[in-house]
C-alpha cells in the first residue's frame, strides 16, 4: 500500500508519495494515477479533485468555535481552510511536545496565509495576497505590465514602471511581515509554499532574534503524521 498524499491548493496541486513512510516523490496532480491499494489523503482548498480520497478529514472537523481537530484545539470557526489547519496540526504536533512554544506558521502560495499556533492550539491569523497575486493586480489599471516574481529588492528610488511595481512589492511584504511578527511574537518562523525562499530571504534580512524553519513538503508531512497518528492502525 502507497499512502498518498494531495495538495490541491490554488494552483499547482501536486501528489506525494510515501513509500514505507518516507516521501520519495512529489508529483504534479495531473500526473498522478491512482492505484487500487493506494490510502489517499487530500489537502483540498482547490478545484474538485478528480478522484475521492480514501478518508474523508472534513469528518473531524467541527462547526463551532473553541473545538478540535483530533488532539489539537481550534479556536477558529469551520471556514478555515484545510492547508492552514493541517500545517498547523503538524507545527503543533513538532513543538508543543515537549516544550511549549509559540509558532507563526507561514504558507507563501497564490495567498500569504500567517497563522499561530501555541500550547492552546490553532489561535487564528491572517490571509495576505500572494506575492504573484499581488503584482497580477496592477493589470486591472490602464497599461499597467503583468509582472511575476523575479527580483524584489530594489535599493534606489524606483526610476521605472517596472521598477516602481516591484519595489511596491517589497514594502507590501516587508510590511505585512514585521506587522504579523510584531503583533504574534512567535518563538518560531514555519515556512513552506510556493514562494517560500523569497519569505524566507525576506526574513532573514530583516535580522530578527527568532528560530526560522522551512520546508516546501509540509502539507504533505502533515497529511502523512495525521495518517500514521490516527489512521494508520484503523484503516490500513
Amino acid at each position: 500500500m502507497r499512502l498518498i498524499t494531495v495538495d490541491n491548493g490554488n494552483s499547482n496541486p501536486h501528489v506525494g508519495i510515501f513509500q514505507d513512510g518516507v516521501l520519495s516523490n512529489v508529483i504534479p496532480l495531473k500526473n498522478y494515477s491512482p492505484r487500487p491499494d493506494d490510502f489517499i489523503l487530500a489537502s483540498d482548498v482547490g478545484p474538485p479533485l478528480p478522484f475521492t480520497p480514501t478518508y474523508d478529514l472534513k469528518s473531524k472537523r467541527h462547526t463551532q468555535k473553541h473545538s478540535f481537530f483530533f488532539d489539537m484545539p481550534v479556536h477558529y470557526t469551520e471556514t478555515l481552510g484545510d492547508d492552514r489547519l493541517f500545517f498547523s496540526y503538524l507545527l503543533f504536533k513538532r513543538f508543543q511536545e515537549p516544550s511549549k512554544k509559540n509558532i507563526l506558521a507561514i504558507d507563501a502560495g497564490t495567498f500569504i496565509t500567517m497563522d499561530l499556533i501555541g500550547p492552546e492550539g490553532f489561535m487564528g491569523g491572517y490571509i495576505y495576497p500572494g506575492i504573484n497575486t499581488f503584482l497580477s493586480s496592477y493589470a486591472k489599471g490602464s497599461k499597467l505590465p503583468v509582472l511575476t516574481e523575479k527580483r524584489l529588492t530594489i535599493n534606489d528610488l524606483p526610476h521605472s514602471t517596472e521598477e516602481a511595481i516591484f519595489s511596491a512589492a517589497d514594502i507590501y511584504l516587508e510590511s505585512i511581515l514585521l506587522s504579523t511578527i510584531k503583533k504574534t511574537s512567535p518563538d518560531v518562523i514555519c515556512i513552506t509554499g510556493g514562494s517560500l525562499e523569497f519569505i524566507k530571504n525576506k526574513i532573514e534580512k530583516l535580522n530578527l532574534k527568532v528560530q526560522l524553519e522551512s520546508d516546501p513538503h509540509s502539507i504533505h508531512l502533515a497529511l502523512a503524521l495525521i495518517f500514521q497518528t490516527h489512521l494508520q492502525t484503523k484503516d490500513s
